[in-house]
């Protein structure tokens, strides 16, 4: 009897992974519509004078940049993962555009608090 419990609870972290990954493949892929008219604008955050030495404007470039990139690798890649049954891994895989929005995020606010909302800080 305890063999089939075993069974049991595979099978449900194998669907709650599968639920998780097919929720973050859709999220995250129709993020990147959106984020295609902000990479193509993102030259612009260059214009102002001194702008172009600035460590937020230039992490919040390559994160806009970057995120469709992330995006499709951690969604293939956590895919992969879940076919070979490395659950944790695929999860983990599936969130790494959460980091890079964090990190855009965290540029934002950065530029907000400590350059006036400039992008040349």
């Amino acid at each position: 009897m305890p063999e089939t419990s075993i069974q049991e609870k595979e099978i449900k972290k194998r669907n709650h992974t599968r639920v998780y990954l097919i929720v973050a493949s859709i999220i995250f892929g129709i993020l990147i519509v959106p984020s295609l008219p902000m990479i193509m604008m993102s030259a612009m955050m260059f214009d102002s004078p001194g702008s172009e030495d600035s460590t937020p404007t230039i992490i919040l470039v390559i994160s806009l940049v970057a995120y469709p990139f992330v995006t499709c690798i951690g969604i293939i890649t956590a895919w992969i993962l879940f076919v070979r049954k490395i659950h944790f891994l695929a999860i983990i895989s599936a969130s790494l555009p959460i980091l890079n929005i964090l990190v855009g995020i965290a540029a934002i606010v950065y530029m907000a608090v400590f350059c006036d909302g400039s992008f040349s800080c």
